[in-house]
């Protein structure tokens, strides 16, 4: 919850792709749910619809906030965001220590995948990596003015609660940042 707290006081406009735990948390302390896309019936899919955003607004930041489990059922694409190199485009990774999975089942022998060096292998253009939130906290400024692709991981521990997936659905979340993105829009075709 902290770690996606800090995300939130540095966002200012940025659009946000969230999915499974880290969705959870980043519904409860969002402050522009207007400028969020809730990705909760396809949660593996947070990097692509993130980097199809980064694409279609080159001067927007769209931030993903991904966790390693859904993050491990759809590597490739972090090939892909490495390959489109959007300059816009900032990926965290939630990384749970606890090694459970959104339904707080256990899951095993997570700690063997290096996804930051994956990241780095795929043409990410910056990579960080924090196990303690005061170092996240300080870094978050930077990395914030990087040009991306950037991955972030970062170590959380889960306490066991787990919060509810917010009551809108997918397409209100989608409808809302449409409707916040056709101004601008709009403003281009004049």
């Amino acid at each position: 919850m902290e770690a996606t707290k800090a995300v939130n006081f540095h966002r200012k406009d940025a659009l946000v792709v969230s999915t499974s735990s880290a969705l959870r948390e980043w519904s409860q302390v969002s402050e522009r749910r207007d400028l969020d896309v809730d990705l909760s019936d396809c949660m593996d899919r947070a990097p692509a619809v993130g980097l199809g955003l980064a694409l279609a607004q080159p001067d927007e930041k769209i931030l993903v906030l991904d966790c390693d489990s859904t993050l491990r059922t759809n590597l490739g694409g972090l090939a892909t965001i490495g390959e489109s190199n959007p300059a816009n485009l900032v990926h965290f990774v939630f990384d749970d220590v606890s090694a459970v999975s959104t339904s707080g089942v256990p899951i095993r022998e997570t700690d063997r995948l290096d996804l930051v060096q994956m990241a780095k292998s795929s043409g990410y253009a910056k990579t960080y990596e924090f196990d303690k939130l005061e170092e996240f906290l300080i870094g978050l400024e930077d990395i914030m003015r990087q040009t991306g692709p950037v991955f972030v991981r970062v170590k959380v521990f889960r306490d066991g609660v787990q919060l509810p997936f917010p009551e809108r659905t997918m397409a209100q979340g989608w409808a809302e940042v449409r409707s916040k993105l056709a101004p601008a829009e709009e403003e281009v075709g004049e």
